[in-house]
């Protein structure tokens, strides 16, 4: 079942013994190849070949189902399946994180300037006329709501706004650059606030923001790499200088985002 050349000897490692068949599971299925959805060993052949009790074993697949690597079926047809961890669980294990971090509006933008450049870029091409579309109709419902109520839609307008970039990050072919574009988008959105004294100010914000986000679009629909990385360039400098001015804050609670 399992492939001595890629499990190491478990009674060698000073980690609790659940954790050291955890980590031998990993090894197996990296070893296979498993993809989501493939099924795990039995519970029985489990115990059997780490030799150990069922209680450890269920401990050990505790721990890998709370990771989001497996999810336990119970039943005759039941027992482990490899799925894929989810965006949400790999977030919320890094907010965990950072929450307990000393992080600061300055410290999210120095990454944001970064990466949302080089996920823009990697873009260019890769978007179809319905992705563009749907930037387009992001745009429209931009102005919308900057031309109603602002007080009364803030919420909602900041909402469309990142959703922008949102829309970018899933489209990148980067896995690794569009997760963590998401995260700071997500960062931003649930966890930066404004004073309400700041209002006016805001409102070029936004406008500022609609305009970057209109020449993007433009640029895309030509191709323009050059444009869209200078055009983006620009955008997070000006978002950058817009929060700190409007005194944005970031929350307290990092683990709990807003519902």
């Amino acid at each position: 079942m399992f492939s001595t050349a890629t499990l190491s000897d478990l009674s060698s490692h000073p980690q609790k013994r659940s954790d050291a068949i955890a980590d031998g599971i990993k090894a197996w299925i990296l070893h296979e190849g498993l993809k989501p959805g493939d099924r795990l060993p039995k519970e029985k052949q489990l115990v059997e070949h780490f030799q150990c009790a069922k209680g450890t074993l269920r401990e050990a697949l505790k721990s890998l189902e709370v990771q989001g690597l497996i999810s336990v079926r119970t039943g005759p047809s039941g027992g482990p399946i490899l799925i894929e961890v989810s965006y949400k669980r790999s977030s919320d294990l890094l907010r965990n994180f950072l929450q307990f971090q000393d992080l600061n509006i300055e410290n999210i933008y120095q990454l944001r300037k970064v990466i949302e450049v080089e996920l823009a870029v990697s873009v260019v091409g890769r978007l179809n006329n319905e992705a563009l579309d749907l930037l387009e109709q992001n745009l429209s419902g931009c102005c919308a709501s900057l031309s109603h109520n602002l007080r009364r839609n803030q919420l909602q307008l900041r909402e469309k706004e990142l959703d922008f970039h949102s829309i970018l990050a899933s489209h990148c072919p980067n896995a690794l650059l569009a997760f963590h574009a998401r995260f700071l988008t997500d960062l931003l959105r649930d966890f930066i606030e404004f004073q309400p004294e700041h209002l006016r100010n805001y409102e070029k914000f936004t406008e500022d923001n609609i305009t970057h986000h209109r020449n993007l679009v433009a640029a895309y629909r030509v191709g323009d790499g050059d444009a869209v990385q200078e055009i983006m360039t620009r955008h997070m400098q000006d978002a950058e200088r817009h929060t700190l001015q409007l005194e944005g804050t970031l929350s307290d609670d990092l683990m709990m985002p807003r519902q």
